[in-house]
């Protein structure tokens, strides 16, 4: 990985928060919608089913929101401390474990404040969907070149300017 920027962080975050918003949670709650539903022994009615999925959808949405916001400055000192680690599979695994201890720890606090008492399944759901975005988002992020040129060494033209192929703009083979 190359130096890490503000706008390497508000990517990660943006992208994570879209795959969570958009996918993960919206998944979750179809899943949390059919366990019910198999425990229960019964069909749930329809519109009920989807009123809870609409409300639950956009209730955690406008959470992941939040909650993405106050990430920032744990995925920026993470992408700032993982800078000179190669590693696509470590950037990915920490940035997911980072924000499923983020989720996890930041909903339990929430329902210990709102509800006064702590719902572990519910933390648990959201730290796999924060997880599982942030894994997402980290992964697409670390396969992509972002714009990079590739130079072998002694293969810059005469009268060059290498100051351009010194940059964190250009990798360096060796």
């Amino acid at each position: 990985m190359d130096t890490w920027h503000l706008g390497d962080t508000l990517g990660i975050i943006g992208r994570s928060f879209l795959w969570m918003a958009g996918v993960t949670v919206p998944v979750g709650a179809a899943v949390v919608c059919a366990a019910i539903s198999i425990s229960s022994g019964s069909a749930p009615d329809v519109l009920s089913w989807v009123w809870w999925f609409l409300v639950f959808v956009v209730v955690a949405d406008a959470l992941t929101l939040l909650g993405a916001v106050l990430s920032m400055p744990f995925t920026h000192l993470l992408g700032r401390a993982l800078q000179r680690v190669p590693s696509r599979t470590v950037h990915t695994s920490a940035h997911a474990a980072m924000a499923g201890v983020l989720g996890a720890g930041s909903s339990a606090l929430a329902m210990a404040w709102w509800m006064a008492g702590v719902v572990p399944q519910l933390s648990l759901g959201i730290a796999i969907a924060a997880g599982a975005a942030a894994a997402i988002a980290t992964w697409r992020r670390a396969g992509s070149p972002r714009g990079r040129a590739l130079v072998v060494d002694g293969d810059v033209p005469a009268g060059e300017d290498t100051a351009a192929i010194d940059s964190s703009d250009a990798v360096i083979a060796r």
